[in-house]
C-alpha cells in the first residue's frame, strides 16, 4: 500500500492550529493543500476551492483569520488572494449611519 504525497490539510500541517478553534470543523480538512494553493491563472482549480468554501460551516472565522493576519496566499474562507488584498486596501468598512425617519414638517400636526 502506497501513500500519496499530497500533504492534507490537518491540523499538523496547517499553521493556525493554536489559535484557531474552528479549524476542526472546516470543509477543507483533509482536501489536498494544493486545493486551496492554485496555480496562477488555473480558474478551474480555483473554482473547485470556491466551491468547497461555499459549503463551509467556518467561512467566516477562517475568512477573518485570513484578513486578520495578512494571508498573502491561497484560498481563504472563500476569498481569493487578489480579493483579500483589495479588502485589506480598502480597510475596514465605514459605519453606517442609521437611517433617519421622514423629515420632521411631513410628520407634524398641521398647524391651525
Amino acid at each position: 500500500m502506497t501513500t500519496s504525497s499530497t500533504p492534507l490539510l490537518d491540523n499538523r500541517a496547517l499553521p493556525v492550529r493554536p489559535a484557531a478553534g474552528w479549524w476542526p470543523a472546516a470543509s477543507c480538512r483533509g482536501s489536498a493543500i494544493e486545493t486551496f494553493f492554485p496555480p496562477p491563472g488555473d480558474r478551474a482549480a480555483v473554482q473547485r476551492a470556491l466551491t468547497i468554501c461555499a459549503r463551509c460551516p467556518v467561512r467566516i472565522p477562517c475568512r477573518r483569520y485570513a484578513l486578520d493576519h495578512r494571508e498573502r496566499h491561497g484560498i481563504w474562507g472563500g476569498l481569493t488572494e487578489e480579493t483579500r488584498e483589495t479588502l485589506i486596501r480598502m480597510g475596514p468598512p465605514s459605519t453606517v449611519r442609521a437611517r433617519s425617519p421622514e423629515p420632521a414638517g411631513l410628520l407634524a400636526e398641521p398647524r391651525t
